[in-house]
């Protein structure tokens, strides 16, 4: 393999690993994050993990005494889905974050970065014969 492939292999493996790295970070990111939020009424309060299932459900200055089963089921209900929707904003928020993170400084993502790298030059002087990726003889490949 010449000087110059070899040297596009490994920008290329460090990009790769880079963003690898920054991609776990995000992952873990967006698997701590938490939402709570009050129904309109203030009776009820819910906090979601970043799976969207219920962590905590508060009724709140005991103001669910004095409503109706069916009005303390559509508060729990609205709140619900209020926490759930602001997770998703969450989530989607952190998911851009990484996608920003796996673009770089340039703006520009990942793909157009290593455009320039040659990679299909690359791929085709490993598979070439005798390169460690050309494909042998007999096996039934190439």
């Amino acid at each position: 393999m010449s000087d110059e492939l070899r040297s596009q292999l490994d920008q290329a493996m460090a990009e790769f690993e880079t963003q690898r790295q920054q991609l776990v970070k995000a992952r873990e990111r967006i698997a701590a994050v938490e939402v709570t939020a009050r129904s309109r009424d203030r009776a009820v309060e819910v906090t979601l993990g970043a799976d969207g299932s219920p962590k905590a459900l508060r009724f709140l200055d005991n103001r669910h005494k004095a409503m109706s089963g069916q009005e303390l089921a559509a508060s729990v209900l609205e709140v619900l889905r209020a926490a759930r929707e602001e997770l998703g904003v969450r989530v989607r928020a952190g998911f851009d974050e990484s996608v920003g993170l796996v673009r770089g400084s340039s703006g520009r993502p990942a793909e157009d970065r290593l455009e320039g790298l040659g990679l299909d030059r690359l791929l085709d002087s490993l598979r070439a014969p005798g390169g460690p990726f050309a494909p042998e003889k007999g096996n039934g490949r190439g």
